[in-house]
């Protein structure tokens, strides 16, 4: 659960209190305390664990999901089953006389309203979730090990990618597949410049975008500090390079605003090196990772040796 979202959903909370405060108002307002003895603690059980319930999932999905469509479809038909289930409630507790057939009413028509919201919320979450699934698959393949995945940029570790590589590699039945090596330039500088903070927000948001480029079959995975790797199923190397390509041009369009003392700062724009390698007959994974690592620090270090502008706008690639 994420606290920190609730001062996120202020409107949707503010309906939540308006659903509870409503309720007890027209209870309160229209009708007039039972006796204890006419009051009927077994159902008050049963109608206020309805309540309660219906509370707690709003509570929920207020610390849990972000600000969206959804979110507010799914808090209002909620807000609107708490209604109703609040007045059945009270019920248990007040007589009313002349406002009976209103209250009646009033009772039960926003439960089927919220019945029909939630529904198109739900309807809509199912769609959510399907988009969700396959960037999921990008992060990782076949085997699933969250003890494996990235705190920072939520993507997979070196070691969840030589396990992947491992299995291409001992499959003789697999077709041809390429590794790409992706390394951020000057990312030390936009630390020192903005923070760690700053740096690890900018890592997310590139892992996002990185995802964004690359097919459901493939897969994404932090190697080490700013370096990414992708494993590329059924992919020569001609076509290696080019997905890495589009990538780097994306991540090239892109303007990162780091926040400086709580204000957005100027646009920063970021560019990447890569490698693209295919396995070779006797490779093995170690050998594999260690090519395109030489490959990636040689064409780095042909980079600083070569006079050009410094900023962290200024990037290279490396051709496979």
């Amino acid at each position: 659960m994420n606290f920190s979202l609730l001062a996120r959903h202020q409107r949707l909370f503010s309906v939540t209190c308006a659903s509870l405060t409503l309720s007890l108002t027209l209870s309160i307002g229209l009708g007039q305390a039972k006796p204890i003895a006419d009051i009927s603690w077994l159902d008050i059980i049963g109608e206020g664990s309805v309540a309660l319930l219906s509370l707690l999932w709003i509570f929920f999905l207020l610390v849990s999901r972000p600000p969206g469509r959804v979110t507010s479809a799914l808090v209002l038909g909620l807000s609107c089953f708490l209604f109703s289930a609040n007045l059945d409630l009270i019920d248990e507790f007040m007589s009313y006389q002349n406002a009976a057939s209103i209250l009646s009413m009033v009772e039960s028509v926003p439960a089927g309203i919220g019945m029909f919201i939630m529904s198109y919320a739900l309807f809509q979450w199912h769609k959510e979730q399907l988009v969700l699934n396959k960037q999921l698959q990008k992060r990782e393949s076949a085997l699933r090990q969250h003890h494996q995945v990235d705190f920072i940029t939520a993507l997979y570790s070196a070691d969840y990618m030589r396990t992947q590589i491992d299995s291409q590699l001992q499959n003789n039945h697999n077709p041809e597949f390429s590794v790409v090596m992706l390394d951020i330039d000057n990312f030390d500088v936009f630390n020192r410049q903005f923070g760690h903070i700053q740096g690890d927000q900018l890592l997310r948001e590139l892992a996002d975008l990185i995802l964004m480029n690359l097919r459901a079959t493939d897969l994404a995975c932090r190697y080490a500090g700013d370096r990414f790797i992708l494993l590329l199923p059924n992919t020569n190397l001609q076509s290696a390079e080019k997905i890495a390509g589009q990538i780097k041009k994306a991540i090239a369009s892109i303007a990162f605003k780091p926040c400086q003392s709580g204000e957005s700062g100027e646009s920063v724009y970021h560019q990447l090196s890569f490698v693209a390698e295919s396995a070779i007959l006797g490779d093995v994974t170690e050998s594999l990772l260690r090519r395109l690592n030489q490959r990636l620090e040689r064409f780095k270090q042909d980079q600083r040796s070569t006079p050009k502008q410094s900023g962290l706008n200024q990037g290279g690639q490396a051709h496979g």
